[in-house]
């Protein structure tokens, strides 16, 4: 299933490419007939690669894509009877209506998201408060299980293996690499992590060519919050050492073969 859904996303990364360097915001602006013409194309063939995409994965995700297939305006019986070795290119009929257009996965909001960080923050700081003599530290006897045992409070900014957990590492092999406009040090990164490729916008310019990135396996913090660079929504993080009085980035690696998506402990 990861990889069926692999190629299914490859193709979910191909059209967002097309759309940041189409930039059909830009071109909606021109009021000449070029302009129209040409934005048109733009978001039909984005309209038809989500037809088709929403097809390939509804096994997988029948309530989302049926939300996507009416917001496309098509009809609901059609997308169960569609036979994915039957997809042709050009299947959205010209002038077809779109549907009500809402989020199918609502983003959380700002305040929402900053509220929850600051809940594990003030966690944490309990956590690694100092221990006083009016809450004793219990120590595990014979007679008491391990399981109910109050782990010892972190000292001098060390973090206990239940914060360690919370992080969580993922395998990820560089799919596609480009860089930034206009961003010297940024890179576009698009990681397959096992089950989904993700986009990443990384500060490795300088460090690396976006062609010799391509194939790399990397260490990514896959559980880390989006987050916006020059415009581009970055889902997660590269691992990588810092290294000279320039901190120039190296990235993360391993000697043996680790497949793709293996979570690091």
């Amino acid at each position: 299933f990861s990889r069926a859904l692999e190629t299914a996303w490859t193709l979910v990364a191909a059209v967002n490419k097309y759309i940041v360097e189409s930039e059909p915001w830009a071109v909606a602006e021109k009021e000449d007939k070029d302009s129209r013409a040409r934005l048109a194309t733009i978001l039909y063939t984005s309209a038809e690669a989500l037809r088709i995409v929403t097809v390939l994965v509804h096994p997988l995700l029948p309530d989302s894509t049926a939300k996507i297939w009416a917001q496309l305006g098509l009809k609901p019986e059609e997308l169960a009877s569609t036979n994915p070795a039957e997809l042709k290119w050009g299947g959205l009929t010209l002038g077809t209506r779109l549907g009500s257009v809402e989020p199918v996965y609502p983003r959380a909001e700002k305040n929402a998201i900053e509220r929850m960080q600051q809940m594990e923050n003030d966690r944490a700081a309990a956590a690694a408060a100092p221990v006083t003599s009016e809450a004793p530290v219990p120590v595990a006897t014979t007679s008491q299980p391990a399981s109910a045992v109050t782990p010892v409070a972190a000292v001098d900014g060390r973090i206990t293996i239940d914060d360690f957990s919370k992080i969580e590492l993922r395998v990820g092999q560089v799919k596609f690499a480009e860089k930034v406009k206009g961003a010297d040090k940024l890179l576009r990164l698009e990681v397959d992590i096992g089950t989904e490729v993700r986009q990443i916008v990384a500060g490795i310019a300088l460090a690396y060519a976006p062609e010799a990135l391509i194939g790399r396996k990397v260490v990514i913090v896959a559980n880390l919050a989006p987050r916006k660079l020059r415009g581009l929504e970055s889902n997660g993080m590269i691992v990588a050492a810092s290294i000279g009085d320039q901190g120039q980035p190296v990235l993360a690696g391993f000697l043996e073969d680790v497949p793709i998506g293996a979570r690091l402990k």
